[in-house]
C-alpha cells in the first residue's frame, strides 16, 4: 500500500517548490491588514459592555479577568460573563472579580452553546458598544478604548482583530502557525470574516441586525455573522490588534485537535473556491514527509529531499517568527500533516453525522 502511496505521489510531491511564493503572498496580505493605532484615546468614549460567554472557563477567567479590571478606559465599563451550564466554579470565579455573571442551564434545541450564551449577553448589556470577547483571551490597558475609538472615527459599524497568538507546546505552535498561513494564502481583501476572539459593534446594529440569533445554528458563529452582517451592508473592519490583547487557544493536545477538526471542516465552507487555495497549500506543505519516505525507498533522487523541505521551511519561516520562534519552520511539515488530519477527520465525522466534539457538546 505504501509503495502504491508514494507512485502516486511521486510526480506531485516537486509541487513543494511553489508553497514559498504561496506564503509570502499570505504573509504580506496579513501585513496589509489595517492595524489598530496604539495611541491612547483622546476623549470620553461611550458605555462599553465586555461580553464572556464562559463555559467550564474557571482557570483561563482568572487571567482574563484581572486584565478587564485594569482597562484604562475613558467611560463606564461593565463586564458581562455568561456561565453556559459550566461543570467547575466558572461563575464562582465570575463573581469573586465583581463580573456580572448569567447562569444558562438549559439549550433550546435549535441553538448552538456559544451563539445562546453570547446572545443572552448582549440582551443584558447596557453599553453603546457591545465587545464579545473569548475567556481565553487577556486584554492590553488601553485595547478596547482604541477600538471604540478607530470605530468612532472611521465612521465603522464595528471592529474585529486577530490577537497576539500564544503557544505554549510544539505541537499547537506548528499546527497554528500551518491552519494561519494556510488560510491567509485563500484570504481576499474584502473577506467578510470575523474573528470571535475579540468583535466590537455598536449597540444599535447588533440589534437592528438581530446579531448571534440570526447565526444560532453555527458552530463557526463568528464567520457566519461576518457574512450576514456584509450581506446587510453593515461596516464591521477586519484589523490586527497584536498589541491590544493576546490569546492562548487550546490548553491541551486534546483541545487542539478538536479545535482544528473544527475550524478544518467548518472554516473552508465560508471560503467559497478560495478554500482550493487553502488546501493545496496545506497540500503541498506536508509533502516532504513523503519525499523522505520516497528517498529512503529509493524512488526519488535525494537531492530533492533538501529541496522540498527547504522550500517548506522557507515558506513557513515569518509564519514560525509571528508564532514564537522562526527556527520551528524546520519542522513545519509536521504542522501542515496535523492540520491536513484534523480538517480530514472533522469532515468525515460531519459526513456521518457525528459531529465535532468540542467543550463536552457535539457541534
Amino acid at each position: 500500500m505504501l509503495d502504491n502511496l508514494l507512485d502516486r505521489w511521486k510526480h506531485t510531491i516537486y509541487l513543494s517548490l511553489l508553497a514559498p511564493p504561496l506564503a509570502f503572498r499570505a504573509d504580506r496580505t496579513y501585513q496589509k491588514l489595517p492595524q489598530l493605532p496604539s495611541a491612547p484615546p483622546r476623549r470620553a468614549l461611550p458605555m462599553l459592555s465586555i461580553i464572556v460567554p464562559a463555559r467550564n472557563e474557571a482557570h483561563n477567567l482568572r487571567a482574563l479577568l484581572p486584565s478587564l479590571e485594569a482597562l484604562d478606559y475613558p467611560g463606564q465599563v461593565e463586564v458581562i460573563v455568561v456561565d453556559d451550564n459550566s461543570e467547575d466554579e466558572t461563575a464562582v470565579v465570575a463573581e469573586s472579580f465583581g463580573a456580572r455573571v448569567i447562569r444558562l442551564r438549559q439549550l433550546p434545541a435549535d441553538w448552538l452553546g456559544k451563539p445562546y450564551a453570547l446572545c443572552h449577553g448582549a440582551s443584558a448589556a447596557r453599553g453603546d458598544w457591545l465587545l464579545f470577547t473569548d475567556a481565553d483571551t487577556i486584554h492590553q490597558p488601553h485595547g478596547p478604548a482604541q477600538a471604540v475609538q478607530y470605530a468612532l472615527e472611521h465612521n465603522l459599524d464595528g471592529v474585529s482583530l486577530f490577537l497576539d497568538q500564544q503557544c505554549r507546546g510544539v505541537t499547537d505552535r506548528l499546527a497554528l502557525t500551518a491552519a494561519f498561513a494556510g488560510m491567509f494564502t485563500a484570504w481576499q481583501p474584502a473577506s467578510t470574516h470575523l474573528n470571535g476572539q475579540y468583535i466590537l459593534l455598536r449597540r444599535q446594529v447588533y440589534e437592528e441586525s438581530g446579531g448571534f440569533t440570526a447565526v444560532r445554528h453555527e458552530a463557526l458563529e463568528d464567520l457566519a455573522l461576518g457574512r450576514y452582517l456584509r450581506q446587510k451592508n453593515y461596516r464591521v473592519q477586519m484589523m490586527r490588534g497584536e498589541h491590544a490583547a493576546q490569546v492562548r487557544m487550546y490548553q491541551t493536545r486534546t483541545q487542539m485537535w478538536h479545535g482544528m477538526n473544527r475550524l478544518g471542516s467548518q472554516t473552508l465552507r465560508f471560503s467559497g473556491s478560495r478554500a482550493l487555495w487553502t488546501i493545496f497549500f496545506i497540500t503541498i506543505t506536508m509533502n516532504p514527509l513523503l519525499v523522505l519516505l520516497a528517498v529512503l525507498g529509493r524512488r526519488v533522487h535525494r537531492i530533492w529531499l533538501p529541496l522540498t523541505w527547504g522550500a517548506v521551511a522557507l515558506s513557513f519561516w515569518p509564519w514560525a517568527r509571528r508564532f514564537g520562534s522562526g527556527w520551528y519552520a524546520l519542522i513545519s511539515p509536521f504542522g501542515a500533516l496535523v492540520v491536513q488530519l484534523a480538517g480530514a477527520w472533522g469532515l468525515v465525522r460531519r459526513l456521518l453525522g457525528r459531529g465535532i466534539h468540542w467543550k463536552g457538546r457535539t457541534v
